[in-house]
């Protein structure tokens, strides 16, 4: 039996998506795979098809996001998680019948760095999806391969196990596990926070921005390089 999957990221510095994209064509490099990876989107792309993410088109969706500013959204991801805030509130729960697992980028130097990986989590429960594997939490200040890469293995394992019927079963744990705590955001069409609109970047964040992204870089480079070797 065949899952189909399919996968969504948000990532303001591009670790998130590295992390995710490597996952996914690990997946789909695997002989006889069965779990089938149909979609691997940006938020803000799978939010534009939101009305086909549904029971007859995916069985999963695996969502990994990081949090920006003071637990927002990262670039290109917000309208994917004002659907699901959306979704939530509705009685018709749209995305009953199917399952997910979320798993969380950020670093503990900042309070809200899991707040929209906690926010998500929330929404798909909510919008009746089933929670099949708790939510994971990654700490950039701590090793994140060993823990990204058996996440990775469990999400499989676990799909497979239960297959698209495991959407009738109960959710593993609530949303509140590992940990609950979050700052509420009312989230706009366009993505971003009522009333805040696009937020203005000034340049030395943008400066703060280009070194991050140059410095995860390097080391996801290396660590690439030596793995190689």
């Amino acid at each position: 039996m065949t899952v189909r999957v399919l996968a969504v990221y948000g990532s303001e510095t591009n670790q998130t998506y590295i992390a995710m994209k490597d996952m996914v064509d690990n997946w789909k490099n695997e002989p006889n795979q069965k779990f089938d990876v149909i979609d691997f989107l940006q938020g803000d792309d799978a939010a534009e098809k939101f009305s086909d993410i549904n029971s007859t088109n995916y069985d999963i969706i695996i969502v990994g996001v990081s949090s920006y500013g003071e637990g927002d959204s990262p670039g290109g991801y917000g309208k994917f998680l004002y659907q699901l805030q959306e979704a939530a509130k509705s009685d018709e729960k749209p995305l009953d019948g199917l399952q997910h697992a979320v798993l969380g980028f950020g670093s503990t130097i900042y309070e809200t760095y899991q707040n929209c990986p906690r926010l998500t989590d929330k929404y798909l429960g909510e919008a009746g999806s089933r929670r099949c594997l708790e939510r994971v939490e990654v700490d950039e200040m701590v090793e994140v391969d060993g823990q990204v890469d058996t996440w990775a293995k469990e999400i499989v394992k676990t799909s497979l196990a239960d297959g698209p019927a495991g959407s009738k079963l109960d959710s593993v744990c609530d949303w509140t596990s590992p940990k609950d705590e979050i700052l509420a955001k009312t989230l706009g069409e366009d993505g971003f926070e009522e009333g805040n609109g696009v937020p203005e970047v000034g340049p030395m964040k943008m400066i703060v921005i280009a070194v991050a992204v140059a410095g995860f870089s390097y080391y996801w480079y290396n660590n690439k390089m030596n793995d190689s070797e």
